[in-house]
């Protein structure tokens, strides 16, 4: 079996924007998560909710991907200040979130403008 290159790897992510939207709600409401952070949560999920996109949802295969790294950027300043076990108590998919964020962040560092990253993580 061939290895999946980087887009089929991001299309499989894609997938799971729907989790990552309900797992950021879910810590928004979770005491353990700091205000700064939950006010993190609450750009972020404003983001995948508004009809504005980067790259508009309609377009197949990678509408949505835009959403999956500005959410995983977020989830990953989030993991540096909650412990991880609060993230994966919230996380409903079948995946290991962590590992999943991480991949993410790792094919998308090298596409995310400078610019972008240093907003992301500030």
């Amino acid at each position: 079996m061939a290895p999946e290159n980087t887009r089929d790897k991001l299309k499989k992510y894609a997938r799971l924007a729907p989790q990552f939207a309900k797992l950021i709600g879910r810590l928004m409401k979770d005491s353990r998560v700091p205000a700064r952070q939950k006010a993190i949560l609450v750009v972020v999920g404003a983001y995948l909710v508004s009809p504005i996109d980067v790259i508009p949802d309609f377009i197949p295969g990678i509408g949505v991907l835009d959403d999956l790294v500005i959410a995983a950027f977020a989830l990953d300043q989030i993991l540096n200040r909650v412990p991880e076990e609060c993230v994966r108590e919230h996380w409903e998919g079948d995946e290991d979130v962590l590992a999943v964020i991480k991949e993410v962040l790792d094919i998308a560092s090298g596409r995310v403008p400078d610019w972008l990253k240093r907003r992301l993580t500030a």
